[in-house]
């Protein structure tokens, strides 16, 4: 089932682990939902914990078709409600559309402070690949980092997620764990064949790093036009000491096929009476950078001693 080959140097395997799954379900744990159940996942919908595969660190996944029919048969997918207090939004966000399918994607990160409290949120930030429109519920690949997934701190795991659709089932790497402080590089890239995509994120502090392969034809079969930057938040309504203690998360060395894109900013949390904690996406003229910000106290709100 595992075969390795000489040439990879970015797991900690040393060796380059190549994978058909078949039959072959790893379920990921997740805390916050339980020990089997609905697992929230990146996206805006909820998979069933069973239906996630999870695969060895820089393993390539080719899901073949007898698998994923038995997934579309015996997997749901759930809608998420979008209403408080289960909301799930891009609070605030970058996005860049090719007029060709992009092929490499980079982009580094420091790990921003930890909230100072955990009550049920899940704070995302990713640099990712949308294939049809940047919003939720497209196929897409990403290195995440993640707060409130399945524990109390900071970790970082790359995904495929198809949300409208089990045909393609979510895989992921595993994640690790990371501190505030560390630096983060990642990089999305299509093999010089077209056949494989690789995801991944490193801990340059740690050297640790989530490297998920994944073949094109089991990651949406389907061309990606839009880079995104994004901050994406669950369950953070106007409760904004649920974001990190911090202002910001700024990625730097940010480039799509080897240029610097042209950025369109977002924030549909600003004025956003659900989930507005004064959020900002802004973009460096002289650098490229793309730094997505927040107030960690709503605007307007009165505090009564």
């Amino acid at each position: 089932l595992f075969g390795s080959s000489a040439g990879s140097t970015g797991s900690p395997t040393r060796g380059h682990l190549t994978m058909v799954v078949r039959g072959l379900l790893l379920a990921i744990a997740c805390a916050a939902q339980g020990a089997r159940g609905w697992v929230q996942i990146p996206g805006g919908r909820l998979v069933e914990q069973d239906c996630i595969l999870q695969i060895p660190n820089g393993a390539v996944v080719n899901v073949d078709e007898e698998l994923a029919t038995k997934l579309r048969a015996g997997c749901s997918v759930k809608d998420k409600q979008v209403s408080e207090p289960q909301l799930q939004i891009y609070a605030a966000d970058a996005h860049w559309q090719s007029q060709e399918p992009i092929k490499n994607f980079t982009a580094d990160w420091v790990v921003p402070p930890l909230p100072s409290r955990a009550d049920g949120q899940v704070v995302y930030f990713w640099p990712g690949l949308k294939s049809v429109r940047p919003e939720m519920g497209y196929p897409v690949i990403q290195p995440v980092m993640q707060f409130g997934e399945r524990s109390g701190g900071w970790e970082l795991q790359s995904w495929f997620v198809d949300a409208r659709s089990v045909w393609y089932p979510v895989v992921t790497a595993p994640p690790i764990k990371v501190n505030p402080g560390d630096k983060i590089t990642s990089y999305i890239s299509l093999s010089h064949d077209g056949q494989t995509w690789t995801i991944s994120g490193r801990d340059v502090t740690t050297g640790q790093d989530s490297t998920l392969n994944i073949k094109y034809s089991r990651a949406g079969k389907c061309d990606y036009h839009f880079a995104m930057l994004v901050n994406e938040n669950i369950n953070i309504t106007t409760i904004c000491d649920l974001m990190p203690a911090a202002d910001s998360v700024t990625f730097t060395g940010v480039e799509v096929d080897g240029q610097r894109p042209s950025w369109t900013t977002r924030a549909n949390c600003a004025g956003n009476p659900q989930c507005d904690c004064g959020n900002q996406a802004t973009v460096d003229d002289a650098s490229g950078d793309v730094t997505l910000s927040w107030k960690t106290k709503a605007s307007g709100t009165e505090v009564v001693v």
